[in-house]
């Protein structure tokens, strides 16, 4: 009774927040502008020989992508055809132009499949291996391009899933676009290398540990977790962002604030080392 008390409250927050028709548009993009900004000091900081500076720009990062391509994703920033112009736009400004527009399509099959075999982050092939060796399972998940790429290409070969991905297209137009902007933002910022490749490194690896947090542990009956992660901009509400995807992070935010969380970082990882118990959850 309590949690669908405080679904209805999150539902009327987000139409109250709506009528101000600008007001989570430009949110979102006054945070995301502080969130480059706060990348852009950190590449300063690097350049000036502090090299630790890439780990906050990863989390920088990590918020950025949250509160734009995901949110764009699921048309939660303007509710708009715009979202998805936001969404390539933002993945070229952090150089993964790539990114965008693949990582729109295979976020909205999870949506639509959770935990089941269609659902691309948890994959028959991925639960096979977690399995059979749960280490090589996690060292195969850091490994950023390679991995992703073997993954969609062993989901999109599937027959059972051509109907699916038939339906959610790769806008090519929108996909050169990204890659045109992310070659001229490189041009102009000019940015160190190894700055680029740290940080992207570590985002990678701080977006696996989240993605763990929001499906997996030992109380099977779940769907997914309620959690707290650093910098998480609302993505923590995640059992109600998959009831109703289109909330958006400000909502899921300030909705978080009242729910009991049930996991995080440190008890997911914890989990995955040292549980035998610890695995994905299964579909509902």
């Amino acid at each position: 009774m309590r949690k669908n008390t405080l679904l209805l409250k999150e539902i009327s927050i987000e139409k109250k927040l709506r009528k101000k028709t600008f007001l989570i548009p430009f949110t979102t993009i006054l945070c995301a502008s502080i969130l480059l900004i706060g990348i852009g000091c950190c590449m300063h900081l690097f350049q000036q020989g502090f090299y630790w500076a890439f780990i906050p720009a990863s989390f920088f990062a990590h918020s950025f992508l949250i509160i734009t391509v995901h949110d764009g994703s699921h048309k939660a920033i303007t509710k708009t055809k715009y979202d998805r112009l936001i969404v390539n736009i933002s993945a070229a400004l952090i150089f993964i132009p790539f990114y965008g527009e693949h990582y729109r399509k295979y976020h909205l099959i999870h949506h639509g499949y959770t935990n089941t075999d269609l659902d691309p982050l948890a994959s028959p092939l991925l639960k096979d291996l977690y399995h059979k060796n749960r280490y090589l399972y996690m060292l195969m998940e850091t490994i950023p391009v390679l991995y992703s790429s073997y993954l969609i290409f062993d989901f999109n070969k599937r027959e059972n899933a051509q109907r699916v991905t038939n339906s959610l297209q790769i806008n090519k137009l929108y996909f050169i676009l990204s890659i045109f902007l992310s070659v001229i933002w490189f041009i102009t910022i000019n940015p160190p290398f190894y700055f680029v490749l740290f940080t992207l490194l570590l985002l990678n690896l701080i977006s696996v540990v989240r993605n763990w947090c929001e499906h997996m542990g030992t109380a099977l009956e779940r769907k997914t977790n309620t959690y707290w992660f650093p910098m998480g901009f609302g993505i923590g509400n995640h059992d109600v962002h998959h009831q109703h995807p289109n909330l958006s992070w400000l909502t899921l935010k300030i909705g978080l604030i009242r729910r009991e969380k049930n996991s995080n970082p440190i008890k997911t990882l914890k989990g995955i080392f040292f549980d035998k118990a610890f695995t994905f959850y299964k579909p509902k």
